[in-house]
């Protein structure tokens, strides 16, 4: 009953709360760190900067796993309380529901409004066609876009590692994909990143498309397009770069019955229409609802383990 009780307290922490200051927060840390570890590779030969990525990926999320892991037992043995709240805070930054939602709104917000970009959410807006300001349409799109993918990396994976794993499987997928976001791409850090980037699809996998089901579900549960989004989810996962994002990406066009798309990379859905601005808000509730759907079934696995183990 720990880990319910854990999950309940790290989720009433997000929706109340919310994300932890820069300062205190783990994935800020990590990515510091890698940051810095990483930067001396640049100098070496691109064999030798693969050794040295493999290196530096994995002393990080040993560093952060381990460290979870450590404190926890300690914990155990002093105080249960102690270590149930602290296996919560511990947990709550390898997650993040509500920030999805509320960056989505204040999007549809700044848009319709014709606010100030704030700042961190500038990348939502720097969606350009051959350096023209990005449209509404992709703006909405991009929103989206960030919904379904973000639903993933940021709920159903974290989730998905500690119902197996304990709050140090949810800690080490964080410390993956956070690496995967620095370094996993193409560039300077082509071979310096790759190890991390394959990681990533790995631990990704399974988590893509358990997301991308719970779309199609959610669109069933609210009378809205589950056959479509099947289809679209079929049809069109493998039309995005990597593995894993096109399949929560396609499964939520089908699931709205709009084009989600990147300007001269992908089309999802391009049977549909241009997302208009007030589909964010859709695509939220759709997100909420299979989110919550998901925290369901992972407290029903574990109340099950639990009731197995006693």
């Amino acid at each position: 009953m720990d880990l319910i009780l854990m999950l309940l307290l790290a989720l009433a922490i997000d929706l109340t709360i919310g994300e932890y200051p820069t300062a205190f927060h783990p994935t800020v840390w990590s990515g510091r760190l890698a940051g810095a570890l990483i930067q001396p590779g640049l100098k070496l030969p691109w064999s030798l900067q693969l050794i040295y990525g493999i290196a530096i990926s994995l002393s990080i999320i040993t560093l952060f796993t381990v460290s979870a892991w450590l404190i926890l037992g300690f914990l155990m043995g002093i105080d249960h309380w102690l270590f149930v709240f602290t296996g919560a805070l511990i947990l709550k930054p390898a997650f993040c529901l509500a920030q999805q939602w509320r960056v989505a709104r204040k999007t549809r917000a700044v848009v319709e409004s014709e606010a100030p970009v704030p700042p961190g959410m500038e990348g939502l807006f720097n969606t350009v066609n051959y350096n023209q300001p990005a449209t509404r349409g992709e703006i909405a799109s991009a929103s989206i876009r960030s919904i379904a993918e973000n639903a993933s990396d940021f709920v159903t994976a974290p989730l998905f590692y500690f119902v197996f794993l304990g709050v140090p499987g949810a800690v080490a997928y964080r410390v993956i994909n956070t690496l995967d976001n620095m370094i996993g791409y193409r560039g300077k850090f082509e071979y310096l990143g790759k190890f991390a980037a394959r990681l990533d699809d790995v631990v990704s996998f399974i988590p893509a498309r358990i997301t991308a089901l719970l779309f199609v579900a959610s669109a069933g549960l609210r009378r809205a397009g589950a056959s479509q989004a099947w289809r679209t989810m079929i049809a069109d996962h493998g039309l995005t770069p990597g593995p894993n994002g096109g399949w929560p990406m396609a499964a939520a066009a089908g699931a709205l019955g709009v084009k989600l798309y990147k300007t001269g990379h992908y089309e999802l859905g391009s049977s549909f229409v241009e997302p208009p601005i007030d589909k964010i808000t859709e695509a939220v509730s759709l997100y909420r609802l299979s989110m919550f759907t998901w925290i369901g079934v992972c407290l029903m696995a574990l109340a099950v383990a639990a009731a197995l183990r006693g």
